[in-house]
């Protein structure tokens, strides 16, 4: 077996996640002091010597009669006298120059120290710029070397920085598929990253580009048309403005007086899906604009799984026909405001309807038209509820009507706008105009004693029941 040609200082450590030996970083600053001190100890000495031997010749240049100094005992005084200088040169910048050398060499340590563990675990705390800095107290060639060395901290320090933000960033993004809480927690983290005041979010929903988020913007409906967004978008460049301290804006998008404004574009593959904005107080910081901009990649693509995974979940959700939502997502909704009530104490209602004699207009004017006639009445009683309520398509030509804190008076005013605004539907075919009514019926909890959601149901369905056998057209309340 050959020898081993590693030098002894250097270590081999297997770096996690490459699956390959690296050689990890070894100062090389004590071998270079001892060859420096070791070097000018020679240089030292042979100025020393020199200086022995010429002192002699130049005191004869100067006049001195050659017969008391070219003497073998003068020129050992000199050359003596001249080594004694070297050494004392040489002793006091080692006191001098070592002292410094050996400062930075402890420096230097916990860099590479921090370096060398940084792959495994969190060691920014060790060496910050205020920690492992060094004073720069000469401008000499050594106060070069420490600036330099300064310099090299601070770097290293913006780079640990940045791969913690990115990380923690991507973290983020992994942690959200609903579109809300992932505009939300994406702006909070880049508003931390860049220390801005101020962020909103404008995308493309529905051919339209609209606020989606904000944090700290006070004109939210303007932010998506104004000049900013609107070039950022056109053009997908960053747009940034910087505004002196004299400058007032007047209608700004922010409640403070911003100095810096950035508009970053958002694309897929140049197809832009949105523009964020982002302001603050201070200037901006030309390395936190570019650690912002090398974080939007990521963003643009989360942001485009969500609006996928949204509009997957409106489909899902909702009724082709009549664009209501259907049973199963209905019913989802009508679990969460029947519990909700129940903890609550507050009342819930709960309207049954269906067309009545629907099967003639099928058999009469064809399932086209009876296609349209379930689409206008749903328009129609849309029209007629409150914010908050719910209305599904509960089955071929029933619906069913969620009515949150609707009371028994409440339930029935709006029981009837159902039956009333049903009946004045009208719906033309060619030249044949159809008309239907409807029978309802109504249950309210708590005033009606119900087990649970499915209870409840039955006991509106068999009200519902109750008012076709008594002639249709007609709301029927469940009993108490």
């Amino acid at each position: 077996m050959g020898k081993s040609t590693t030098p002894p200082d250097v270590t081999h450590v297997d770096l996690a996640g490459h699956g390959e030996s690296a050689r990890a970083y070894s100062s090389p600053l004590p071998r270079l002091t001892k060859r420096v001190f070791s070097d000018l100890a020679i240089w030292m000495t042979g100025l020393g010597l020199i200086m022995g031997l010429a002192f002699p010749l130049f005191v004869v240049a100067l006049g001195v009669p050659g017969r008391y100094v070219l003497t073998p005992k003068f020129f050992v005084a000199t050359i003596g006298a001249g080594l004694i200088v070297g050494a004392a040169n040489h002793f006091l910048s080692r006191v001098v120059v070592r002292s410094r050398l050996q400062f930075m060499r402890s420096k230097m340590a916990t860099v590479e120290e921090t370096l060398r563990e940084s792959a495994f675990s969190d060691m920014s705390d060790r060496c910050t710029p205020q920690k492992c800095s060094i004073p720069v107290d000469s401008e000499d060639e050594l106060g070069a070397v420490v600036a330099s060395f300064n310099r090299l901290v601070e770097a290293q320090a913006a780079s640990h920085r940045a791969t913690v933000v990115a990380s923690q960033f991507a973290s983020v993004l992994s942690s959200h598929i609903e579109l809300t809480p992932l505009i939300e927690a994406s702006l909070r983290s880049l508003q931390s990253a860049g220390n801005f005041s101020a962020s909103g979010l404008c995308l493309v929903r529905d051919g339209e580009l609209t606020t989606v988020g904000t944090n700290g913007i006070t004109d939210i409906d303007g932010l998506a048309t104004s000049d900013l967004v609107s070039r950022a978008y056109r053009t997908l460049d960053m747009i940034e403005l910087d505004l002196p301290e004299e400058l007032r804006l007047d209608g700004g998008v922010v409640g403070f007086r911003p100095r810096s404004v950035v508009a970053y574009p958002l694309h897929i593959r140049l197809v832009p899906i949105g523009v964020i904005v982002l302001a603050s107080t201070e200037p901006a910081v030309p390395e936190e604009l570019q650690l912002i901009r090398q974080l939007l990649p990521n963003l643009a693509v989360a942001l485009n799984n969500a609006l996928s995974h949204e509009r997957l979940q409106r489909v899902a959700a909702i009724d082709p026909l009549t664009g209501l939502y259907n049973r199963r997502f209905g019913l989802e909704r009508l679990s969460q405001d029947f519990g909700r009530s129940v903890r609550s104490k507050e009342p819930l209602g709960a309207v049954l309807f269906d067309i009545d004699r629907f099967k003639a207009v099928n058999d009469t004017y064809g399932h086209e038209a009876g296609d349209q006639v379930l689409k206008a009445v749903a328009d129609a009683v849309k029209e007629v509820l409150r914010e908050g309520d719910t209305l599904m398509r509960y089955g071929g030509e029933e619906f069913l009507a969620i009515l949150p804190g609707a009371g028994d008076a409440d339930i029935g005013q709006l029981g009837e706008r159902i039956r009333r605004v049903v009946e004045s539907t009208t719906v033309m075919v060619g030249q044949q105009s159809i008309s239907v009514t409807t029978s309802l019926g109504a249950v309210s909890f708590p005033s009606v004693n119900v087990t649970d959601m499915d209870d409840l149901i039955r006991q509106a369905d068999t009200a519902m029941y109750e008012a076709k056998s008594a002639g249709r057209n007609r709301l029927i309340f469940a009993a108490a």
